[in-house]
């Protein structure tokens, strides 16, 4: 179902949302499907390449000015969201424009496909880290009061499958992306006082940032008509929605499909002074997925495993 198609019951009237990396492709489709339903919109976009360079300010006002032609209402902002000061600007921007910040979509990011482990340098590490996790995380810190002060606060985090199961030759971004699953995990704890619903979105779509991946001509036109990036905007526009319930929890979107990623932990195998060669020959019971639990904390993970442990006097 295409955006213009939609069912615009669950609308956002009177929710101010910020979209980064909303000049092109998922982003610019999540801004306007929250612009389409009624928010008001801060398009934020450096305009660059997919490996960051040669910055632009056409596609983020490209992207204002369609939302305006149809009657919505929208600002760009071209802040550089790996750094602390742009992050704060971009905030302010949207304070003194709309008001405050109910929704935050955090969707910038770079990639470099062909990385060997052995060709890793450190400045490439901290361009990707600055950006997707860094960055993403000061962004919050910057609007989270006014998140606080909506009793609705709304985040979408952009992960990536490669950043939970992997992807050959990606560390740079597999490391970014699954820094993203951790940052969800502690602001999901962090915002329940103050009604902040925390998710995140492992995408899937025919965006610049999958070019590349395969020279198959026929696959590549298989998957540019199947993986529209705006298959993706409604799973974005629910969980940035005052009704969305579900948080802390990442969700594989795409070519119209919708699953949950969940980490579970096996019931396992307990033993006092076991040794090397216990673990190797305990191995297929410490693995064994039956009865798996799904901790929904750090303190949920461990207490599963303490439950047996003696209660403390004194």
């Amino acid at each position: 179902m295409l955006v213009g198609e939609l069912d615009m019951t669950m609308r956002f009237d009177g929710k101010v949302a910020i979209v980064t990396g909303a000049g092109r492709g998922l982003g610019r489709e999540q801004a306007l499907l929250l612009a389409r339903c009624g928010a008001s919109v801060v398009v934020n976009d450096l305009g660059v390449a997919i490996n960051g360079a040669f910055p632009s300010s056409d596609p983020a006002q490209e992207v204002v000015d369609l939302i305006r032609s149809e009657g919505g209402k929208a600002i760009a902002n071209f802040s550089d969201v790996s750094t602390n000061e742009g992050v704060r600007n971009l905030v302010a921007d949207a304070v003194k424009a709309f008001g405050g910040v109910d929704i935050l979509v955090g969707n910038a990011g770079i990639t470099m496909h062909g990385t060997a482990p052995e060709n890793l340098v450190p400045e490439v590490f901290d361009k990707y880290l600055d950006l997707m996790v860094s960055g993403l995380g000061l962004l919050v810190a910057a609007a989270w009061p006014y998140l606080k002060a909506s009793r609705a606060g709304r985040i979408v985090l952009t992960s990536s499958s490669g950043g939970i199961f992997g992807l050959q030759a990606n560390p740079y971004y597999c490391a970014a992306k699954g820094g993203v699953i951790g940052l969800l995990r502690s602001l999901t704890l962090d915002g329940e006082a103050f009604g902040i619903k925390v998710n995140a979105l492992c995408p899937l779509g025919s965006t610049r940032l999958f070019a590349g991946f395969t020279t198959d001509e026929e696959f590549n036109r298989w998957f540019d008509d199947r993986a529209r990036p705006e298959y993706v905007a409604p799973m974005v526009g629910y969980l940035s929605h005052a009704d969305c319930e579900p948080t802390g929890r990442a969700f594989l979107v795409g070519l119209g499909h919708v699953s949950e990623i969940f980490f579970g932990l096996t019931q396992g195998w307990n033993s006092r002074g076991h040794t090397i060669e216990d673990i190797r020959d305990h191995f297929a019971e410490i693995a064994d997925r039956t009865g798996y639990v799904v901790p929904t904390s750090s303190m949920t993970a461990t207490g599963s495993i303490i439950k047996d442990a003696p209660v403390r006097k004194g």
